[in-house]
């Protein structure tokens, strides 16, 4: 008896064992299944009067807890990469003061938000001349199309993502039986991404919750994987979008 009764918890033991490292290989699997998509913040750094360049100035912006730095070259210029996608709020660190851009910039995967020329001033740059533009990364190069939330909440298609896909470019026809087909590819032969996981199918996602929806009909990236039609990457708003949506309201 004493056999048996070892034995079983000898089974158990490696029974629990079993279903741990199961638990691990799933989450580490959807783990490699995320596409991170990001972007970067890029500008320029000068002196109010000389418009001479500012090297080794601190640009920094932040999403919540996490802080996105980096330092001016010799030119004033800056890049920061790898940001992920939403709006931020960029500001300068020079000689113990800061100057702060006057407004934000937003960054789309695969794009780079520029600030421009922006002038040390230790205040807001809401007395100074301030550019501010969004630059395509891939412009010219992939056939991409994007539509922002402020744009999805006044589609009439918003509460179908087939239509509203469909009604983004013209490289996209919906067929009579409903499925999308990628400058003739044949029809379905195309990949989703929902907040960088790869699905088997076009999801309806609530359009309120949509923070953006991007549509690539050619040129695909090498990241996304190998397809002969199109990708569809659809990105919902994440806690510091809402945040500030609501915090703009008041």
């Amino acid at each position: 008896m004493k056999r048996v009764s070892q034995w079983k918890y000898v089974s158990q033991k490696q029974y629990d064992m079993k279903s741990i490292l199961l638990t691990i290989t799933c989450f580490l699997g959807l783990g490699a299944m995320a596409q991170v998509t990001t972007g970067d913040i890029i500008g320029t750094f000068y002196e109010p009067d000389s418009s001479e360049a500012i090297m080794q100035a601190k640009v920094e912006t932040r999403r919540g807890d996490a802080l996105y730095f980096t330092r001016t070259d010799m030119d004033g210029r800056f890049r920061i990469t790898a940001v992920p996608p939403g709006i931020y709020e960029v500001y300068f660190v020079y000689n113990n003061d800061t100057t702060y851009a006057e407004e934000p910039v937003e960054v789309l995967p695969e794009g780079i938000a520029s600030v421009g020329d922006v002038y040390n001033t230790g205040r807001s740059l809401k007395e100074v001349v301030f550019t501010a533009n969004f630059i395509n990364l891939s412009k010219g190069v992939n056939p991409e199309t994007v539509l922002k939330a402020k744009d999805i909440k006044h589609l009439p298609t918003k509460f179908s993502a087939v239509d509203m896909v469909a009604s983004m470019t013209t490289d996209v026809q919906k067929t009579n039986s409903g499925e999308l087909v990628f400058r003739g590819a044949r029809a379905g032969d195309f990949i989703t991404y929902l907040d960088g996981v790869k699905m088997t199918e076009l999801q309806n996602v609530p359009s309120a919750s949509l923070g953006y929806v991007m549509v690539y009909s050619g040129a695909i990236p090498a990241k996304y994987g190998d397809t002969t039609g199109g990708i569809v990457v659809m990105e919902t708003l994440s806690y510091f979008d809402l945040l500030r949506e609501w915090e703009n309201r008041k």
